[in-house]
C-alpha cells in the first residue's frame, strides 16, 4: 500500500468518527402543543429550517432530518426527512416505521424477492426487522417510527 493511501486510510479512520460525533442530535420542534407543516414548507423551505440536521455519512449519503415530535420515552419519533440517491442492503430495519413520500421516490426489494416502488402521494409501511435491499434516486418524505422494546 502507498504512504499516500495509507495516509488517506488513515485520516479517513480518525476524520468519520470525528464528523459523526460532531452531528447534532436533531431537536424536536415541538413537545407541548399541536405544530403543522404545510405541503410548501415539506418540499423545501422546512430542510433549511433552525430545526434541520444535516448529516454527511449513512446509507442515504448526505442527508437533513427534521424531527417534528419524540414521545418522552424516546420511542416515538415524526418527522420530515430528505436524501439523495442511494443503494442499500438491509440486514434488520431498525424500527417500526411509517413514510408518505412528498418528492422522488423509493423502491424496496424483500429478500423474498417481492418489490415495492412508492412515488410522491404514497405511503408505505415498513415493520422492524424487515430485511432486503432500499434503493432510491432521492427523495423527501413524512415518517413516523416506532422502536417497540424487545420482550424475552
Amino acid at each position: 500500500m502507498s504512504r499516500i493511501r495509507a495516509a488517506v486510510l488513515t485520516l479517513a479512520w480518525a476524520v468519520v468518527p470525528a464528523i459523526q460525533a460532531a452531528t447534532p442530535e436533531p431537536k424536536p420542534m415541538t413537545t407541548v402543543k399541536p405544530i403543522k407543516v404545510s405541503a410548501a414548507e415539506a418540499v423545501g423551505p422546512i430542510f433549511r429550517s433552525k430545526y434541520a440536521v444535516k448529516s454527511q455519512t449513512g446509507p442515504d449519503g448526505p442527508a437533513t432530518d427534521v424531527l417534528m415530535l419524540r414521545s418522552k420515552d424516546r420511542r416515538l419519533e415524526v418527522g420530515l426527512y430528505e436524501a439523495g440517491a442511494s443503494e442499500s442492503d438491509i440486514a434488520a430495519y431498525e424500527d417500526d416505521e411509517f413514510f408518505f413520500i412528498v418528492e422522488g421516490k423509493i423502491t424496496l426489494t424483500s429478500t423474498d424477492g417481492s418489490v415495492i416502488a412508492a412515488e410522491a402521494g404514497e405511503g408505505v409501511a415498513i415493520p422492524k426487522g424487515w430485511k432486503g435491499h432500499w434503493s432510491t434516486p432521492g427523495y423527501r418524505k413524512f415518517y413516523v417510527t416506532y422502536d417497540m422494546p424487545e420482550h424475552k
